[in-house]
């Protein structure tokens, strides 16, 4: 009985994933809770990514960057500690990435976006210089878990929005001609859109 236990929990034990320094990741994976000196940090790049760090550890002695994203879409990455980095997580030319609840501590910067949209972060930093440093970006939920943001980004952003509301700001916009067109539809019925679309362009012009 004894040996059925423990091949029943073996695969569960084997499922997670041990970081190496410079890894390039394009696939979801779960790391192993661990400490781990990655001064190369580790690089995702790629479409509909998830990756849990069960809380394991990514230190560096070095500086560098703990996890970069780069070109990617609907990345999420969860229960990181990333310690002593020059940046703790940086995000570029990406959209719909989410960090949370990720622990980032001694960093110089906490997390860097350039170049992103309709993203979100709920992590905890105690960085050094800076939680945020936000270049070319907007429509990202910029929140903290244990402190106030604020900055020059919060005019493009939406900062310190509570966790629920990610769907609010990050879900596709509805453009003017999408509901012009589902009213017609509600209202007139499908036959008659063009008509309806016709008459509300004269009303407002």
């Amino acid at each position: 009985m004894k040996y059925w236990l423990i091949l029943l929990f073996a695969p569960a034990v084997l499922a997670c994933v041990v970081p190496e320094d410079g890894m390039k990741i394009e696939n979801s994976m779960n790391f192993c809770s661990d400490v781990y000196y990655l001064d190369q940090g580790i690089s995702v790049s790629g479409n509909n990514i998830t990756i849990n760090c069960d809380g394991a550890v990514f230190k560096s002695w070095s500086g560098g960057t703990g996890i970069s994203i780069e070109d990617s879409s609907n990345i999420t990455i969860s229960s990181c500690r990333i310690v002593s980095y020059n940046v703790g997580f940086l995000v570029r030319n990406s959209t719909n990435v989410f960090l949370n609840d990720n622990h980032l501590v001694k960093n110089q910067i906490g997390t860097r976006f350039v170049t992103v949209s309709s993203s979100a972060t709920f992590n905890h930093d105690v960085s050094l210089l800076a939680p945020f440093k936000i270049f070319n970006s907007e429509n990202n939920v910029i929140s903290l878990t244990n402190k106030f943001v604020s900055g020059d980004f919060c005019s493009n952003n939406f900062c310190n929005e509570r966790r629920n509301s990610i769907s609010l700001f990050v879900k596709p916009k509805t453009t003017i001609g999408q509901l012009q067109s589902w009213l017609a539809d509600q209202l007139t019925g499908k036959k008659a859109r063009a008509q309806f679309h016709e008459w509300v362009f004269g009303n407002l012009f």
